[in-house]
Formats: structure tokens, C-alpha cells, sequence
């Protein structure tokens, strides 16, 4: 993230704190698409995806007056608490009960786009995720999916999870060596 989208962040949330509710509406639409994809590699479940992006921008717009940018920016202090609350529905009831299963509705194909190409990525990633989730431990999960998924940096992803930058970069780099390993092997059978 660079200073001028800092800044622009900045300035959104200085109007929400003067009482101009209705600017909330422009972070919102500015990191919907992000962070839904964030959750619902996470959670694999479209459904249960928008119900949790509605409780984290709620709760983000609740505690806005709590976001302080000495500490971070407004886009790591997001993730953090999209990340933090995820965490807290997997060690819920809820989802220890959950069985229902829903599709994963997703429009995959730009105007333009080769429809050849585009289910072929489509797949690549689908199966670079399920080594992801097969491979690797929760953690190391996490870090790929805010690494790959979000563009977070080693740094932002540092500040939205507590961990430190060498654990992460040394993660980063295992991870994505179990994962090329596999990839190749499935590749040849």
C-alpha cells in the first residue's frame, strides 16, 4: 500500500470521526473485493464469507474511532481484525456445528477475457489453494493466504498477525517449496 492511498484512508476515516457516517461506505467499496476473498479462502463457503465480511465491517466501523495510523495502516488494521474474527468463528459453536455446505459463486471471467485461459487459471489456483490447505499448517496457511491472496507484505503481514518478519519470510519460502513440490508431482502423474 502506498503514502497516497494512506493518505486517502486517512482522510476517509478523519470525515467518519467528524460525524460524516455515509464516507464509511467508500472504504467499504474500496476493500470489499479484497477482503471477501481473504475470508473465503479461510473459509471456503460463499455464504458463511458475506455473513462474516458484514460482521467485520461493522465491527470495523464501530471501533473506527479505536484505528490509530501511528500504528499501522488503515488497510492492516482491517486485516487484522478481518483475521482476528475469522479466527474467533473457527473456534466457535457455530462452526464446529456447521455441515451445511454451499457452492462457491464466483464471477471468474472479465469482459475480454479468454474463457480457455481463464477456467485454467481458474484451476491452477483452485489447486495451488487445496495444497495450501492440505500441506501446510494453520499458520503457515494464513501467512499464504495474506501473502498470495491479499498482497499483504512480509511487514503488513508482520503487523496484522504478531508474528515476526524472519518467522514469515522463512514461512513464506517453505511453504511455497512444499507447494511447488507437490504441484509438480501431481502434475506428472
Amino acid at each position: 500500500m502506498n503514502d497516497k492511498q494512506t493518505n486517502e484512508d486517512n482522510k476517509i476515516i478523519a470525515h467518519i470521526l467528524d460525524g460524516k457516517k455515509d464516507h464509511f461506505s467508500v472504504l467499504m467499496d474500496k476493500y470489499h473485493n479484497e477482503i471477501f476473498k481473504y475470508v473465503y479462502n479461510l473459509v471456503y463457503d460463499y455464504e458463511t464469507t458475506e455473513d462474516l465480511l458484514q460482521e467485520i465491517f461493522f465491527k470495523v466501523f464501530k471501533n473506527i474511532d479505536k484505528f490509530d495510523s501511528e500504528k499501522a495502516s488503515f488497510r492492516t488494521w482491517l486485516y487484522r481484525i478481518a483475521n482476528y474474527h475469522t479466527m474467533n468463528y473457527f473456534n466457535s459453536k457455530k462452526y464446529k456445528h456447521q455441515t451445511k455446505e454451499s457452492a462457491y459463486i464466483k464471477d471468474t471471467f472479465e469482459s475480454g477475457d479468454n474463457v480457455e485461459e481463464a477456467a485454467i487459471k481458474e484451476e491452477r489456483i483452485s489447486q495451488i489453494v487445496k495444497q495450501i490447505r492440505t500441506l501446510l499448517k494453520p499458520k503457515h496457511q494464513k501467512i499464504m493466504f495474506l501473502h498470495f491472496f491479499s498482497g499483504l507484505t512480509v511487514k503488513e503481514i508482520s503487523e496484522t498477525t504478531g508474528i515476526p518478519d524472519k518467522t514469515i519470510y522463512k514461512a513464506v519460502k517453505s511453504s511455497i517449496k512444499k507447494i511447488k513440490k507437490e504441484v509438480e508431482i501431481n502434475e506428472e502423474l
